[in-house]
Formats: structure tokens, C-alpha cells, sequence
């Protein structure tokens, strides 16, 4: 029942961030920051206007990546951000928990079935309660989450909470909406680049008339500016039909337009703004000369299923290695294996035993949140606890605080050693085909793709 999901008014708006609650997120920060992710970028967190009431607006395209990513980058020492989450999400394991962490839950149809929407009174009496006490609320007007880097449309649902918290309050407080994008340099794999980025505040209260007038058009009003500067702020692939050919594109020949244009491709925002840049010139000469365009996307996806289908990676197109650098490469990671293999140790369990969770669940976009909650909330500290007993007991107290202490860096090393491998096998692989004269024809389209593409941006 919903009665199980719901909070006292005193205990939802006005409990300060206890001592327990503060470790927690330090906690988890501190492998969401320094671990998981390779790098991560919190931009522009001044926009976040304190002591007023305030609404966060953001796409959503990873599940619980995105709300871990508003959950560690907001802190403030005297509120918790609230956030709204779809409603399957309270099962009663992890209901407490996130009641805890200040998550509401929303019924939908697509998901609940249809009339459990009714049962949304709650949260959004809540959210309305906690924006009148000058709060803060996450949310997600998508109602669900993409797989690609474009914006779905907005429900409004997110400006009734806006507009009834006002009304409650005589439209004497003036409430706050901050757009907000998330952005990856992969969905799906640790050790990549995160970032969140919080836009300029813009206040609900000069709607507040209009919304006396007309409640429906003032929700419109107001959420046609809230989606425009998001779509403004997130690489927006427009162009759905040759999504796959325009994404490619961007982390292959995007890297060589990143460096001609003077960002920095290995810093996610920089290449934020190389990617958005390079579809709309894209975009723009698909407008003028469809047919050109069409024809280089259609290159794009042979380019790619061939490229896939030999199991060769771009970079190996882009430089040649070399058979002496691959015999250095193979001399590194035989010196490094035993590290590897001690570093496999627990970690190894950490990395596996979540995605056989994740093996059963479909939406991919959930897996990356639950790889990091799995591993983080529940396996670290288990299985680093057995790890310290177990040195302990047969070494000593110091050697086993240490070794504790380096587990995670030697989990990080342990991954990178992984990949590193794997890059080296592509490469190998790259290097027979290549002697076998096999990869020319990929070689030449590849080479005629980027040809065609330098010659008419460089026109513009």
C-alpha cells in the first residue's frame, strides 16, 4: 500500500543531514568519484541557488547512474536533495533504504499497470511539502530514461509540483528551476568520464500569473524554456533514423575534428562541446545536400559492421602498432600478470557477481547503477571484511590494514590490466589481418569517409 512508501511531514523536509547520513554519502562519493569513474565533472554547482526553494530538471539517459550522479554532486549541510524514482524500485529489500536517502517513488502506467498513478497523491504532496521549506528536488520529466544521447519529450507532471507548492503558499514563494544534463563517455563500463552540469536558474514566478489564469497553458509555457535549455545543454542527437552512423562517428572521426577545432578529446566536457558542434555542422549539410549526407552514413554503418565483424577497433586503423611495439606491449603484461592476479583478489567476485544480476534484467541502462550499488554497498564491504580477516589471521594487523587499504586501486588495475589486454589482442589481430592484405578495402573507406567529411566542413 502507499501508506508504506510515506513519511511524517516532520521527518521528510525537516531532518538535517545527520552524521550517519553524511558518511554515507561520503561513502559513496568516494568510490563513485575516485573509482568507478575515471573522471568526473561537476559543472557549474553555483547555479544551485541556496536557501530557496529549488527543482532540478535533467535528461535521463542511465538509470541510476543519473540520480547517483545528482546524489553525490548536491551537498548542502542543512538540506538532503529529494528525488523522485520510479515506483518498482521500492521493493521491500530496498524500500527503507531509499526512503532513507530521501527517494519518492512514481507510479506510471507503463510500468505499474494502469491506475496505479492514482497512488502519486503522496509523492507529490511530499515533493510540493519539501519545496515549500526551501528544499531541494531531483527530477526526471522523461518519465524514463533513453539508451541514446537525445531528449525525449517532457511530461509536466514535474510543474503540478511547481505550480501546487506556489498555490499553497499564496504564490508568495518564489521557486526555482535549474536545468541539468548528464553525459558519459560510456553508459555501460567503469572507468570512464562522467559529468553533470547545472544551467542558470530560472525562476517559476513570473508564470505565476498565467497559471491563475490558465494552469495548462502556464505548465506548457514554462516547459517548452525547461526542455529548450536542456536539449541546449546535452549532446542532442536529433537525427534518430541515422542515430548509429552520426554516434560512430563522433568517437572515431569526432576525435580528429575534436583536436582540429582545439578541444581536448580525453576531457569529457571539451568533447561535449566537439560532439554537439560536429552534428549540427552535420545536421546542417544534411539539410542542404540530403543525399551526400546519406551516403556517408551509409558508409559509416558498413564501416562499422565490418570493423566490428573482423573484432578490430578504429585505433587500430587510425595507427599502425607495429609488430615491435606489440612484442613491448606482450613483455609489460607478462612482467604485470602476477599483479594482476593478486589484484584479482576479491575483486574479481565484485566485478561478476553483479552482472550475473544484471544478466536478467533487460533494460540495459539500469546495469551500470546496479554494478556500482551492488559492489559498493554490499560486496566491498563484505568481501574486503573476509580479505582483512583472512591476512590478519595468517599475517599480521598492518599487513592486513594495507593490503585493505589497496584493494580498490589494485581493483582499478586489475580492470585497466583487462582492457589493456584485450586492446592488445585486437591489435595482434589487426596486424595479421593487415599482412594478409585483407583490411584495405576497410582502410580505403575509412580513409574516403573522413576525406569527403574534412573537405566539405572545411568549406563551411
Amino acid at each position: 500500500m502507499i501508506d508504506n512508501f510515506t513519511m511524517s511531514k516532520h521527518d521528510f523536509y525537516n531532518a538535517t543531514p545527520n552524521l550517519g547520513y553524511r558518511m554515507f554519502r561520503s561513502y559513496v562519493r568516494l568510490f563513485h568519484d575516485n573509482f568507478y569513474y575515471k573522471k568526473v565533472y561537476y559543472i557549474d554547482m553555483q547555479n544551485i541557488p541556496d536557501n530557496v526553494p529549488v527543482m532540478l530538471v535533467s535528461n535521463h539517459q542511465n538509470g541510476l547512474s543519473d540520480a547517483l550522479g545528482f546524489a553525490v554532486s548536491v551537498r548542502h549541510p542543512r538540506r538532503r536533495l529529494r528525488m523522485i524514482a520510479r515506483a518498482d524500485a521500492f521493493t521491500p529489500l530496498f524500500a527503507p533504504a531509499l526512503r532513507w536517502m530521501g527517494i519518492l517513488p512514481a507510479y506510471r502506467s507503463l510500468y505499474n499497470g494502469t491506475g496505479s498513478t492514482v497512488r502519486n497523491r503522496s509523492t507529490l504532496e511530499q515533493a510540493e511539502e519539501e519545496l515549500m521549506e526551501d528544499g531541494i528536488v531531483g527530477i526526471y520529466p522523461e518519465a524514463g530514461h533513453q539508451d541514446k544521447h537525445w531528449l525525449g519529450k517532457f511530461s509536466v507532471g514535474y510543474l503540478h509540483i511547481v505550480f501546487e507548492a506556489a498555490r499553497r503558499t499564496h504564490f508568495e514563494k518564489e521557486i526555482f528551476l535549474v536545468p541539468s544534463c548528464n553525459h558519459y563517455s560510456d553508459y555501460l563500463s567503469m572507468d570512464e568520464q562522467m559529468l553533470v552540469w547545472y544551467g542558470e536558474p530560472i525562476s517559476a514566478k513570473p508564470y505565476y500569473e498565467a497559471y491563475r489564469k490558465d494552469p495548462i497553458e502556464a505548465r506548457m509555457q514554462l516547459n517548452g524554456v525547461i526542455r529548450e535549455k536542456v536539449a541546449a545543454m546535452m549532446l542532442n542527437i536529433t537525427d534518430l533514423d541515422n542515430y548509429d552512423a552520426i554516434d560512430y562517428l563522433r568517437l572515431t572521426y569526432g576525435v580528429e575534428y575534436a583536436h582540429k577545432r582545439g578541444y581536448d578529446p580525453e576531457d569529457l566536457p571539451q568533447k561535449l562541446m566537439a560532439d554537439k558542434e560536429l552534428f549540427a555542422r552535420l545536421d546542417g549539410m544534411k539539410k542542404e545536400n540530403q543525399d551526400f549526407m546519406q551516403q556517408i552514413y551509409d558508409d559509416t554503418i558498413r564501416l562499422k559492421t565490418d570493423t566490428e565483424g573482423l573484432g578490430i577497433h578504429d585505433r587500430d586503423l587510425n595507427r599502425d602498432p607495429g609488430w615491435a611495439g606489440m612484442i613491448l606491449r606482450a613483455v609489460g603484461l607478462a612482467l604485470l600478470a602476477p599483479l594482476f592476479v593478486v589484484a584479482c583478489i576479491p575483486n574479481i567476485l565484485i566485478y561478476y557477481i553483479p552482472r550475473r544480476i544484471t544478466s536478467r534484467v533487460k533494460d540495459e541502462m539500469l546495469h551500470s547503477g546496479i554494478h556500482f550499488g551492488a559492489a559498493v554497498l554490499f560486496l566491498m564491504p563484505v568481501l574486503y571484511l573476509i580479505t582483512f580477516a583472512l591476512m590478519w589471521t595468517f599475517f599480521s594487523f598492518a599487513i592486513a590494514l594495507v593490503h585493505v587499504f589497496c584493494l580498490p586501486f589494485l581493483g582499478v588495475f586489475a580492470w585497466r590490466y583487462s582492457r589493456s589486454y584485450l586492446r592488445w589482442i585486437s591489435a595482434v589481430r589487426y596486424l595479421r589481418l593487415r599482412r594478409k592484405k585483407s583490411l584495405q578495402p576497410l582502410i580505403a573507406l575509412r580513409k574516403n569517409i573522413y576525406d569527403r567529411l574534412n573537405h566539405v566542413l572545411s568549406q563551411e
